[in-house]
C-alpha cells in the first residue's frame, strides 16, 4: 500500500508541475488505460485537473481520456475472451461486491447498460467482465464505454466552466435541496481553485511571468 501511495503522490506532483503542458494530457491518458486492471489511478481527477490547468484544451482532454477508457475496456474484454480457461476466475475477482448489482443491470438492460454505468466514476469492470463472458464483442463494449465516459467527462468540463458563476446565485436558497446542491457546488468550485493554487505553488517562476 505504501508503494501505491508513493506512486500516486508522484503522479500528483507531476500533474501539478507539468499540467499546463499539452504532452501531459497524453501521458496521464496512457496511465488511465490501465484503470481497468489497476484501480489505483483516478482518471476523473486527472480530467478535472487538466481541464482546469489547460482550459483551452478541455475538449481534447475529454476526448483523449474517453478514448483511453474505451481502450482499457477493449483490452479487458479481449483478455477475458482470449484466456477462456481463467476468464471465469478473473471475472469473479473483478466483480467483487459489485457482482449482484452488475448482473441485475446487465440482465435487465442488456449491453446498453454499460453506457449508464460508465457515466459514473471508476471503471465499470464488473459490467465489462459480465458482458465479455456473455459473448458481447469487445468492440461494442469499448464503444459503449466511450459514450458513457464522454458523457461523464463532458459534464465535468461543463461544471468547471459554468459552475463558478452560478454558485453565488444559489446562496441563501430556501429549499433544503437547493442548500444541499449549493454546498456541494461550492465544494467543487473550491476544489478547482485549490488545484490552480497548488499548480502555482509548484511553478512559482511561471506563475509570476
Amino acid at each position: 500500500m505504501g508503494l501505491v501511495q508513493r506512486f500516486f503522490k508522484q503522479c500528483q506532483t507531476a500533474l501539478l508541475c507539468h499540467g499546463t503542458q499539452p504532452r501531459t494530457i497524453f501521458l496521464f491518458a496512457f496511465f488511465a488505460v490501465f484503470d481497468g486492471f489497476l484501480p489505483v489511478l483516478p482518471a476523473e481527477m486527472f480530467v478535472v485537473a487538466l481541464c482546469i490547468l489547460q482550459p483551452q484544451k478541455g475538449k481534447v482532454v475529454v476526448s483523449v481520456f474517453a478514448a483511453a477508457s474505451a481502450l482499457s475496456a477493449l483490452l479487458l474484454a479481449l483478455v477475458l475472451g482470449t484466456w477462456r480457461n481463467s476468464a471465469e476466475l478473473l471475472g469473479l475477482n473483478l466483480l467483487g461486491d459489485q457482482g449482484p448489482q452488475a448482473l441485475h443491470m446487465v440482465r435487465t438492460w442488456g449491453p446498453i447498460s454499460l453506457v449508464f454505468v460508465s457515466v459514473f466514476p471508476d471503471s465499470p469492470r464488473a459490467s465489462i467482465a459480465l458482458l465479455a463472458l456473455s459473448g458481447v464483442a469487445p468492440a461494442w463494449i469499448a464503444g459503449m464505454v466511450f459514450i458513457g465516459k464522454m458523457m461523464l467527462y463532458a459534464s465535468l468540463l461543463f461544471l468547471i466552466h459554468h459552475l463558478p458563476s452560478r454558485v453565488g446565485h444559489w446562496r441563501g436558497a430556501g429549499a433544503s435541496w437547493q442548500r444541499w446542491l449549493q454546498r456541494r457546488a461550492s465544494r467543487f468550485v473550491a476544489y478547482c481553485r485549490r488545484i490552480r493554487w497548488l499548480a502555482r505553488c509548484a511553478n512559482p517562476v511561471t506563475s509570476t511571468l
